[in-house]
């Protein structure tokens, strides 16, 4: 029987995806049935299709969560060089989790152990559980390694007090992020052993300090959690840091290593790596395209194809969250017709003004349509439409394509 999944986030952009992935599979070299949140902004959904297909055989999952629309505004100055504004992307964990308990976890470390103990501890009453910064010589605790309570964070809508803190306060503080949970959550934290946010990059902070106690902290075993905090990262070509090791066996670690390992203990379940049923697709001059997001989530063998001859909106982009939606913004008429041709439905769902080329190539290659009450086009006779729905039943365009899987004998 399948365990409870334990619940992971990380947040970082395109530019980190190597130090993100290290993470992962340090995390799940030494813990299954992980259920693992990426908040992010521009990461290709490729990298998520190949990536969850290894989590899920271990009894986890991988979510994508874009970070897409104005919600999601993190324009604020940060005083650290090493740190970019998705360090506040896990304001908004709430937003996207929803599991009560779940522990944050930054793209610079690395796990080595399991974390089961870690994920047994009762936070009461509190909104978090970390570990002090920098050995208790740093102010409050690290931020590097969050044990959150999720569900006292949604009841009390922290992530609002936290955007409204840091527009006050974001100028004055001089560790980003990690100040201003310091700030709003005081002495409502518990504290967790050292060994579960073992803050090893702050080795040259330590040294220009001369506090000795940090380096006489045995090493081995190796601490649950190795943190490489502070610019003088282990993937730099140079660093004086201890560990750099830890970091590169785990980058460089295959992922077939660790899924092989988890086999050998009898772990292994089959991936949900989607084989889609039918291709459909839309040309849209707008942002909105008529109950995407719900097609989307009840049509998971369909693959959906938006297609824009311009930039696109955040709307739309923020639609690669989902597996089975692929946006082509930019694109022409030419790439278009390549996409109807190996489509089977045309879903003529996007509102505002139409653009011809769409109707001349359905037409070209014989493609049914299918389109809302509000979106069909009322320059073609409604005959063109081999249906036409309801807004108020989005359901029984769903039966539709669903009728169109089901013809295709897939």
């Amino acid at each position: 029987m399948l365990q409870d999944k334990k619940s992971v986030v990380f947040a970082g952009d395109y530019a980190y995806i190597r130090q993100i992935e290290t993470a992962m599979k340090s995390l799940c070299r030494h813990n299954s049935h992980v259920k693992i949140y990426v908040l992010n902004q521009d990461i290709p959904q490729e990298w998520f299709s190949e990536l969850r297909m290894y989590v899920q055989e271990i009894g986890g999952d991988l979510i994508d969560c874009k970070l897409i629309g104005q919600q999601f505004q993190m324009n604020w100055s940060n005083k650290l060089p090493h740190i970019n504004h998705m360090t506040f992307a896990r304001y908004f964990i709430p937003d996207f989790v929803k599991e009560d308990k779940v522990l944050y976890l930054d793209s610079d470390l690395v796990v080595t152990g399991d974390l089961t103990p870690l994920f047994e501890f009762d936070l009461g009453e509190n909104y978090l559980a970390a570990a002090r910064s920098c050995f208790g010589v740093g102010v409050g605790f690290n931020a590097g390694v969050l044990l959150i309570n999720n569900k006292k964070w949604k009841s009390e809508n922290i992530r609002q007090q936290l955007i409204e803190l840091t527009e006050r306060e974001h100028e004055n503080v001089n560790e980003g992020d990690q100040s201003i949970l310091n700030m709003l959550f005081k002495d409502q934290v518990s504290f967790l052993e050292d060994k579960y946010n073992f803050q090893i990059g702050f080795d040259y902070g330590a040294a220009a300090f001369k506090h000795q106690f940090i380096f006489d902290i045995p090493l081995d075993p190796l601490p649950v959690i190795l943190h490489y905090i502070s610019q003088d990262k282990p993937w730099n070509q140079f660093s004086v840091g201890r560990l750099r090791e830890i970091w590169w066996e785990y980058s460089l670690m295959d992922w077939s290593f660790i899924l092989n390992e988890w086999f050998s203990k009898g772990v292994k379940y089959p991936s949900k790596s989607p084989i889609f049923k039918l291709q459909c697709v839309n040309l849209t001059n707008s942002w909105c395209v008529e109950k995407i997001d719900y097609l989307a989530e009840q049509l998971p063998d369909v693959h959906f194809h938006i297609v824009a001859y311009t930039n696109m909106a955040n709307e739309l982009l923020a639609l690669t969250r989902f597996p089975n939606v692929t946006v082509y913004p930019n694109s022409l008429p030419m790439l278009l017709e390549q996409i109807v041709i190996n489509s089977d439905l045309y879903l003529d769902l996007n509102h505002d003004r139409k653009l011809e080329d769409a109707y001349e190539f359905v037409a070209k290659h014989k493609k049914p349509m299918l389109a809302f009450e509000n979106t069909y086009w009322h320059e073609l006779s409604e005959n063109a439409y081999a249906g036409i729905y309801s807004t108020k039943k989005p359901e029984d365009l769903v039966e539709a394509i669903k009728f169109y899987m089901r013809e295709r004998k897939i």
